[in-house]
């Protein structure tokens, strides 16, 4: 087996798997030769978000120098609830310590619920490497009302707007969470689309799954400093996409550790071989705020030009007291 060495004794394992194709870890000692009659060791992660599917395959080799010889050897992927086998390519690619490996791929799409297996055959060899994944279940989503309220405090209020998404079928917790908010672009005539770099709160549900808690207004804030909620621009509505880790991925211990995947012999699922093989769930869900909520929050809506048009335009809010930027009317002009 060959592994590439880097700096500090640290152990890459670069290529296609998942969550962008790196995992990484580091020890004080690394074997990079093991003594084995396996063949092949394989890593990657099947990804619902992908149109094309890629692993990386190394053969066990004698030898650390790196070699940019096509291995001999055939990769199929087999869809074990269709039956349906399909012959992966293969391609050199150079890694970030610009050592040569192949990643093999195929152009598809993995449904959730269903198990995958990959198989790896060297030429004149009866022996197969071979690793399964089971795709996480699509959830089942429940979209909460938006909740409107004003909270006494001491010698204030304070204005909460937020809402909750149930998502069910998930056991364990979701690696990460997305918010987007879709926007009309009147000047232009199209939608932009802006996506938040703070995931909302989660929390587990007793019935099983997790929920997540939007704090509307807050996201509303952190949306006025990347666009210009006054001009000809009207909220169109907004989504949300987790990122479900398959069962592969937890360790013993219950959670999913990179690095202890990525420790050599240390875990493994692949049969014959070496390595790890896993999937990842892609969910979304899009929806739109009833128009109250927004007005409260000094969105734009939108609205269709005439009843029998497809054209639609941005509709000011006209909450009494409210200003289209959100602020309380009593100002100047130049507030606005």
């Amino acid at each position: 087996m060959v592994w590439n060495l880097m700096p500090n004794k640290c152990l890459v394992i670069a290529g296609a798997v998942a969550l962008g194709g790196l995992l990484a870890a580091c020890e004080e000692s690394v074997s990079p030769i093991l003594e084995s009659d396996q063949q092949v060791t394989l890593f990657g992660a099947l990804d619902m978000a992908r149109d094309t599917q890629y692993v990386r395959v190394i053969p066990i080799r004698p030898t650390l120098a790196p070699s940019e010889d096509v291995p001999e050897l055939s990769v199929r992927s087999v869809d074990l609830t269709s039956g349906q086998t399909r012959t992966w390519r293969d391609s050199l690619v150079n890694y970030a310590d610009g050592s040569p490996g192949f990643v093999y791929y195929s152009p598809f799409r993995i449904r959730p619920g269903r198990t995958y297996r990959i198989e790896i055959q060297p030429d004149g060899s009866d022996l197969v490497t071979s690793a399964e994944t089971t795709v996480p279940e699509e959830p089942t989503i429940t979209i909460l009302p938006e909740v409107v309220e004003f909270l006494l405090l001491a010698t204030s209020t304070r204005l909460v707007v937020s809402q909750s998404l149930q998502w069910e079928g998930i056991s364990m917790a979701p690696f990460s969470a997305e918010i987007w908010y879709r926007f009309f672009q009147i000047s232009d005539f199209a939608f932009d689309d802006i996506r938040l770099p703070n995931a909302p709160v989660r929390r587990p549900l007793e019935t099983g799954g997790w929920q997540y808690d939007i704090d509307l207004l807050r996201d509303r804030d952190s949306l006025a400093k990347q666009i210009d909620l006054t001009s000809s621009v009207a909220l169109a509505g907004l989504g949300m996409t987790v990122t479900v880790l398959d069962d592969e991925f937890v360790q013993p211990s219950g959670v999913f550790d990179p690095e202890v995947i990525a420790q050599p012999g240390t875990r493994s699922n692949v049969t014959n071989g070496f390595g790890f093989l896993g999937s990842v769930g892609r969910f979304s869900v899009e929806w739109l705020l009833a128009d109250s909520t927004m007005k409260v929050l000094g969105y734009n809506l939108m609205e269709p030009v005439n009843p029998h048009s497809r054209a639609w335009r941005p509709k000011w809010p006209d909450v009494p007291g409210v200003l289209p930027n959100g602020r309380l009317a009593g100002g100047s002009d130049q507030d606005r």
